[in-house]
């Protein structure tokens, strides 16, 4: 048996608790399909019959997640007698919680309750727990949509920026001129920072195959590096080579949970995927980490970010950033407005540098009291 097997079998979980948290956000947060305004979520807690504990979230995103919020509250709080709902473990140790299986937002929260007590128990962070070694650090990136958001990442160290487009969706005059907002933003980040910073895009699977191709065929024209998700879940494997690499994102979540195929193979093979982009918050952390595993094996880069989620979130997929063996491209896991709905909480993994995620120093999740993070 595995020292992990070993540290879970050793394990008797006494009970759990969940608290419901969030607000109106400072500024609304958007894709090129929605906007939000405000952010809910879920804290669980686990404690053991040592009185160790562990803190989970689940914060599903209206209109991008596959379980609502309702939901959630609902299936976790049903393990208040985990007893009843565990049937077993898997290979690995892990508790099977069949009640879990259709919910894998809630399955994160579990899973890093649990990732984030059994790490302090043993004494060491949920990146060493996971991966047995950490990172010593992952660069982050930013999300911008202006120029002045642009010049504020780069004074703090940030050279990746993140802009999400969409706008060129149809020929009809109102959307080319967001069309045509998006390349002058482009020039003008090019015309002000130079080749100093990576652009990187983002448009949420808005476009068709054949106008993704020709929108980033303009894109390339201002040296963007990678593109996320430039057509929709069911044309992305098929769009091929095109003038910017591409990345699976909505793509590598957008399928039931049950699907009885491999939902990752083609793209894996795809020509012209450059980069799965994971949030942990969509898949669980387990399936979040064995799917970087996957796609770093066949030689592609792994971005892991945020939903817009909270503060226990965000230290988890930072975590598993920090996991992983080989070193990530740029994540998505800087502050955002998510955060906003949340009690204010350092995250110990954006201590050391605002442009790095870095090892937390401490236990767990890394901060600094068990349990919710906040008093």
């Amino acid at each position: 048996m595995s020292a992990f097997a070993t540290c879970l079998a050793d394990l008797r979980l006494a009970g759990c608790r969940v608290l419901v948290a969030g607000g109106t956000l400072s500024q609304s947060v958007f894709n090129a399909r929605q906007v939000w305004t405000a952010r809910q979520g879920i804290l669980l807690t686990l404690w053991d019959h040592d009185g160790c504990v562990g803190v989970g979230e689940a914060s599903p995103l209206p209109g991008h997640s596959r379980s609502t919020f309702e939901e959630c509250v609902s299936v976790l709080h049903e393990l208040g007698d985990l007893r009843a709902y565990t049937t077993g473990v898997d290979a690995e140790g892990w508790p099977l919680i069949p009640a879990l299986d259709a919910y894998p937002e809630a399955r994160f929260a579990f899973e890093t309750a649990l990732c984030d007590l059994l790490a302090r128990r043993s004494g060491v962070s949920v990146a060493t727990f996971l991966g047995g070694q950490e990172q010593a650090a992952v660069v982050r990136s930013a999300l911008i949509s202006t120029l002045e958001e642009a010049h504020a990442a780069v004074r703090r160290g940030i050279t990746t920026l993140k802009i999400k487009v969409g706008a060129a969706q149809s020929s009809d005059q109102e959307s080319q001129k967001e069309a045509d907002k998006e390349l002058l933003l482009l020039k003008q980040l090019r015309d002000e920072l130079g080749h100093s910073v990576t652009l990187r895009l983002d448009a949420n699977g808005v476009y068709p195959p054949d106008r993704a191709r020709a929108r980033l065929q303009d894109f390339a024209k201002y040296g963007v590096v990678l593109i996320e998700q430039p057509t929709s879940v069911a044309a992305l494997a098929t769009l091929g080579v095109c003038a910017i690499p591409w990345a699976a994102d909505e793509s590598l979540s957008d399928f039931p949970c049950d699907a009885a195929s491999d939902p990752y193979a083609a793209l894996l093979h795809a020509p012209g995927c450059a980069a799965f982009v994971i949030k942990p918050a969509l898949h669980g952390l387990r399936a979040a980490r064995k799917l970087a595993l996957r796609a770093q094996a066949q030689g592609l880069g792994v971005i892991v970010t945020h939903l817009f989620d909270g503060p226990v979130a965000l230290a988890a997929s930072c975590e598993l950033a920090l996991s992983l063996p080989l070193a990530p491209l740029p994540c998505g896991l800087d502050r955002h407005a998510g955060l906003s709905a949340w009690p204010s909480v350092e995250i110990a993994q954006h201590r050391q540098a605002a442009h790095l995620i870095t090892p937390s120093g401490g236990v767990g999740l890394g901060f600094a009291q068990p349990g919710v993070p906040w008093s």
